[in-house]
């Protein structure tokens, strides 16, 4: 059941709106609502897309929706570009077939380019370069201009000769194309019946601007934009200022609040609210909202923190207070995660793979590798298409196009594959099992796995 908020912004609105949904008010359940009831009207020649920020987010909706893939688009911005823009586009500037830059190629780039410097992760230094709108340089990450350009300089043309793309590159062309031929901008406008994004509030201005062109071509796309402002954490990463006010103007889009949380306890609440005072007030209809609990601060050398972790899920578990399945462990760091999930391994079952990069768990790689896995624990035509979709996905950002009796073929010998895998203790070995599988089902080198599996051998080698 939707509460009224919720039903006017997923049922009443009918135009352009943007819901500002602070946490546990039902962001996700009302894009959802608004997707359903537009399928229910949606015209045979269009489609919807739903925008997302990571792979994950594009499963978790997928699996929640009940609908034939083939009326809607869901996954990332990224995805979204490569499929609808630089795929079908590319030919207006004679730019080569779009695929993804490999981490063997950037590994390779530095190694040739071993004289200059990229300080200690030269990988993290190689995403920052990426152009303003106008196609110069973004200085705004160097101290040191002239040496930024050089380096700029030979990564765009190493590139070029890899006939390869990098994430920035995609949204960098994508609004190249769509902003100076309106016919593209069109085209894309009149095949969808609305385009939703969620998180709106960490869009950057690349895709700011290609959602606008799309816009502005025509008013028959309606545009769905759901997030919270106050929970912008992509800002070093380009989030634009003021995002809900500005599309309100540029979209001319009605805001609609959303200021009943379901979630979070009463202390939880009023503390948001102390901190937040210049936003709705917030509403309490949790279950858990009379619920108590104790915050322990408890300080420990650095070398008893695992000891400390395990001592207490122990007590937790044998005074009857908690199963394995509700505890969580979040830390500061990815390193300092992956030596807790490796010490708690030898015990306890971790769910997954194990703790691993953020930004590498981002990638279609891993949204495979999530769908699989989910599959095989819960086997559903739901599940069954959220891998067809996934594998679409790392297909697409490869460059690799299958027959459909080809793609059935494969994707039944990926699941056959990942049924017989050996559970293993050894994170690094069960990691080089499945890059064997990819590298053999895809007929490339998988790197994001390969980039992991280098992660961690670097990370124990440093603490020998």
């Amino acid at each position: 059941m939707l509460n009224s908020r919720q039903k006017k912004a997923a049922f009443e609105i009918s135009g352009n709106t943007i819901v500002s949904a602070s946490p546990g008010t039902g962001k996700t359940k009302t894009l959802i609502a608004r997707a359903q009831k537009k399928l229910e009207s949606i015209p045979k020649h269009k489609s919807l897309a739903l925008i997302t920020y990571t792979n994950a987010a594009a499963d978790e909706i997928a699996s929640r929706l009940n609908t034939d893939d083939k009326d809607i688009f869901i996954g990332t911005i990224h995805r979204f570009c490569l499929e609808f823009i630089l795929r079908p586009f590319s030919w207006i500037y004679k730019w080569h077939k779009p695929r993804i830059i490999s981490y063997d190629e950037l590994k390779e780039f530095i190694e040739i380019n071993s004289d200059i410097e990229l300080g200690d992760n030269p990988l993290d230094e190689l995403s920052k370069i990426k152009r303003l709108l106008n196609g110069d340089l973004d200085c705004s990450n160097t101290d040191n201009i002239e040496s930024w350009i050089y380096i700029s300089e030979l990564y765009f043309n190493f590139l070029r000769d890899k006939k390869a793309i990098d994430f920035n590159e995609i949204l960098f062309k994508s609004y190249k194309i769509v902003s100076e031929n309106d016919f593209v901008a069109q085209s894309i406008a009149n095949k969808f019946y609305e385009i939703s994004i969620d998180e709106f509030q960490d869009t950057n201005i690349f895709q700011y601007e290609i959602l606008k062109a799309i816009r502005n071509e025509s008013e028959d796309c309606t545009f769905f934009m759901v997030g919270d402002e106050k929970q912008k954490i992509y800002a070093f990463a380009g989030a634009i200022d003021n995002a809900f006010s500005r599309a309100s103007y540029d979209f001319q889009a009605e805001i609609e609040n959303l200021d009943t949380t379901y979630r979070s306890t009463t202390n939880i609440v009023k503390g948001y609210s102390i901190l937040f005072k210049d936003h709705i007030e917030l509403q309490n209809d949790s279950k858990y909202k009379d619920f108590n609990f104790d915050i322990v601060i408890c300080e420990t050398k650095n070398d008893n923190n695992n000891d400390y972790i395990a001592n207490t899920i122990a007590k937790l578990i044998s005074n009857g207070k908690a199963e394995l399945s509700d505890i969580a462990i979040l830390t500061t760091s990815w390193r300092d995660a992956y030596f807790i999930s490796k010490s708690l391994r030898q015990k306890y079952h971790v769910v997954g793979l194990g703790s691993l990069p953020h930004k590498n768990m981002n990638t279609s790689s891993f949204g495979l590798i999530r769908s699989l896995s989910k599959f095989l624990f819960s086997p559903s035509i739901i599940n069954l298409r959220i891998i067809k979709r996934n594998f679409d996905s790392h297909s697409l950002e490869n460059n690799i196009v299958f027959t459909e009796k080809e793609l059935t073929y494969k994707i039944n010998s990926l699941i056959t594959s990942f049924k017989e895998l050996e559970l293993t203790a050894n994170l690094t070995k069960g990691l080089s099992s499945v890059k064997h599988i990819f590298d053999t089902i895809f007929s490339v080198n998988n790197s994001d796995i390969e980039e992991i599996i280098n992660s961690i051998n670097n990370i124990e080698k440093s603490q020998l």
